[in-house]
């Protein structure tokens, strides 16, 4: 559980510190969203629900059964299918007018477009084919279909950048559907009707074949008919041929005044009928034609007589008409007479003692004429209801809900697209800033900090908060003997005596053996790039050596920016820098050494920025003599470095160190200028001294150290 909380407060602490980074994150994003919404064209949706009944919904229909659940599913995914087809999809477009519509109509793609540019291609609008598939395409695009679940209803989806539009279209399609199921019913009735109807001329024919092949039957035997006994079967044809006569006679006159009407030849009409009513409208009509070609054409008397004459006109049609209804009624009628006479003659031959032979063979063809004429009846009846049937034709589908123009847009959804673009700016501001914590940014831990230096950690040394009289966190050591600073400083002091007790050995209570001349440890205390916090460390460190009993001197060798005696609050005309120059009134170390009094510690300062090349006086005999003269006074010389990166005055200070002290600002310092800064030290270093590694300015969490160590601190 410890470590669990551990690591918990060590993800709050780095989201706290990447806090900036995550909330850049979030707002790119956020504007990336915004802008996206700003461009994008909304899209509106707009649905249309069709109920599809699976039973038959002819009105009349001898052949309807009831369907199967299996088959009825099978007919609900047809008509969704049937509404995706392009046959549905093209009737939309005509009757809708899309071709030339300026959201589906033809118009240049995007790759055309690009071509057209970039003078790789024409930019001709399609034509023909290609501009109704084109046109089609996009209608497809915005067009969805769907069952709902395994219910009977299927959604028709209209997407459009006008709402009106959207809901037209989706209303369109699903009209376009029951329309075209409606005429598929209709048109599959009147295939069937056609079929029926090459039947029924098939039957009437077998039907006369038959009757002419009983009267040639009775033609061929009237003379042995006759002969029989009580037979009146001439009689009865000689009737029948006399009404046959004034049958054809009266067809013919009725064709000659169906004629005569039609071509408005009133004498030949009145002529052929012999009617003394029409003789007279005839001779009527004769007069006013004469009167009318002796009067002026525009005069009111020839309008008058214009008018009677279209009168009498008038009233000859009606009469010829009601002629020739009279004259197709005697037709009608001679036809029943024949009829009935053809029937009794049938039945005086039937009823006859005729031979055996002669009577089987009169059965078979009364037989055939029966059932050829039984099978026109039943086909002629079939024809009648096929022909009823289609006129009463209804849809197996119909709307239940109209689509209605919809209020807001179906995309994007503003609402869904921020915060899913809150949560993703979110997410990669946490990881990015994971990233950087762990591969492009500071160090936050110890045991980071170990992982990637493959360096011993020394320790990490807490922020300490400077008083408004205080001029370094150093001060800590004195003002606060018992603070997390100063217990930080004294632990990366043991850890250091630690490792140089490994590689010179140790002396009677603990302290590190001298070298084999006798004289002290150098220490060097260096970081990578400046404001790293390396001279107060340089300096605690110092102190609490010299505080330990120790005989310490530090030395402030970064001659480009010397600061310990700003953080000691000391003057002086004369520093390292006038030493190494030849500038000094004495070439002995205890001319240019000052006293720290709070804890005896001796130090070199540099009072004043170099305007030479400091490599030069680093490198010189005299800074060697300084360092030599040191060792042989001081058990401990602390040698407070540049940072190695922007100067190399480091790199040849590191050949003196019997240890180096690198430090890493916590939560800032880059891992690569780190993995550099150490690459150079450890190839210009002694190889036996070892390289410590410290991490300065920690944020700690006051609860945590409250808690657990609230007895052992003070200040």
């Amino acid at each position: 559980m410890e470590d669990q909380e551990i690591d918990i407060r060590g993800i709050l602490n780095l989201l706290r510190r990447r806090l900036s980074l995550i909330l850049a994150t979030l707002v790119v994003c956020l504007g990336i969203a915004g802008i996206a919404l700003f461009a994008l064209t909304p899209i509106y949706s707009a649905s249309t629900l069709i109920l599809v009944d699976t039973s038959r919904n002819a009105l009349i229909d001898p052949d309807a059964q009831a369907s199967s659940a299996s088959s009825e599913n099978a007919r609900v995914d047809s008509e969704v299918e049937i509404l995706r087809s392009e046959t549905v999809l093209l009737d939309v477009i005509d009757r809708e007018g899309l071709l030339s519509d300026e959201e589906f109509g033809v118009r240049l793609g995007l790759r055309e477009q690009v071509l057209a540019f970039l003078r790789l291609g024409d930019a001709d609008l399609p034509q023909g084919d290609a501009a109704v598939q084109s046109v089609l395409n996009r209608v497809k695009e915005a067009i969805s279909v769907q069952r709902r679940g395994l219910t009977y209803l299927i959604s028709v989806q209209a997407r459009s950048e006008q709402p009106q539009k959207a809901a037209e279209l989706a209303n369109a399609v699903a009209e376009a559907y029951i329309q075209d199921q409606m005429q598929s019913k209709i048109e599959g009735v009147l295939a069937a009707r056609e079929v029926l109807d090459a039947r029924l001329q098939l039957a009437r024919e077998n039907i006369g074949r038959s009757e002419e092949q009983f009267d040639s039957f009775i033609n061929d035997n009237i003379d042995q008919l006759a002969a029989e006994p009580g037979s009146s079967v001439a009689d009865l044809r000689e009737d029948l041929q006399s009404i046959t006569g004034s049958r054809e006679e009266l067809q013919a006159l009725s064709q000659t005044v169906s004629e005569a009407t039609a071509s408005r030849d009133w004498s030949s009409l009145v002529a052929q009928l012999e009617s003394d009513a029409l003789a007279e409208l005839d001779a009527q009509r004769q007069t006013l034609a004469t009167n009318l070609s002796n009067a002026g054409s525009d005069s009111p008397a020839a309008i008058n007589l214009r008018q009677e004459l279209a009168s009498v006109e008038a009233a000859i049609a009606e009469r010829a008409n009601q002629e020739l209804t009279d004259l197709r009624a005697q037709v009608a009628q001679l036809d029943d007479e024949a009829s009935g006479l053809r029937q009794q003659i049938r039945s005086d031959v039937l009823s006859s003692d005729l031979p055996v032979d002669v009577l089987t063979q009169l059965y078979e063809f009364q037989q055939s004429a029966d059932l050829a004429r039984t099978q026109y009846q039943s086909l002629l009846a079939r024809s009648g209801d096929l022909q009823v049937q289609s006129e009463l034709q209804i849809a197996d589908s119909r709307i239940v809900s109209r689509a209605l123009p919809p209020a807001s847009p179906a995309f994007p959804n503003t609402q869904l697209t921020l915060l899913m673009a809150g949560f993703v700016g979110l997410g990669l501001g946490i990881g990015l800033a994971f990233v950087y914590e762990n591969f492009v940014g500071g160090f936050t831990s110890e045991s980071q900090l170990s992982l990637v230096t493959r360096l011993p950690v020394i320790g990490d040394i807490p922020l300490q908060r400077l008083n408004a009289d205080a001029q370094s966190a150093a001060e800590t050591l004195i003002t606060a003997p018992l603070s997390q600073f100063s217990e930080a400083i004294r632990r990366a002091r043991a850890v250091v005596d630690q490792h140089l007790r490994r590689t010179k050995g140790v002396l009677p209570g603990g302290t590190p053996s001298p070298g084999p001349d006798g004289n002290g440890m150098v220490v060097m205390v260096s970081s990578s790039v400046p404001d790293e916090g390396k001279t107060t460390v340089a300096l605690s460190l110092a102190r609490a050596y010299a505080q330990s009993g120790k005989k310490t001197l530090i030395i402030d060798c970064d001659l480009r920016r010397p600061a310990i005696h700003k953080n000691l609050g000391i003057e002086s005309d004369f520093g390292l820098f006038e030493y190494l120059a030849g500038r000094t009134e004495g070439e002995s170390l205890s001319s240019i050494i000052l006293r720290d009094e709070e804890t005896g510690l001796s130090v070199v300062v540099g009072s004043k920025r170099s305007d030479i090349p400091t490599d030069q006086l680093i490198t010189s005999n005299a800074f060697a003599r300084l360092i030599a003269a040191a060792v042989k006074n001081f058990e401990v010389v602390i040698l407070d470095t540049p940072p190695v990166l922007p100067v190399v005055d480091g790199l040849y200070l590191s050949q003196y160190a019997d240890a180096v002290v690198f430090v890493v600002r916590w939560s800032s310092t880059a891992q690569a200028e780190v993995r550099n800064a150490l690459g150079r030290l450890d190839q210009a270093k002694n190889p036996e001294a070892p390289m410590l590694a410290i991490l300065n300015q920690q944020v700690r969490s006051q609860s945590r150290y409250g808690k657990n160590y609230d007895g052992y601190y003070d200040g």
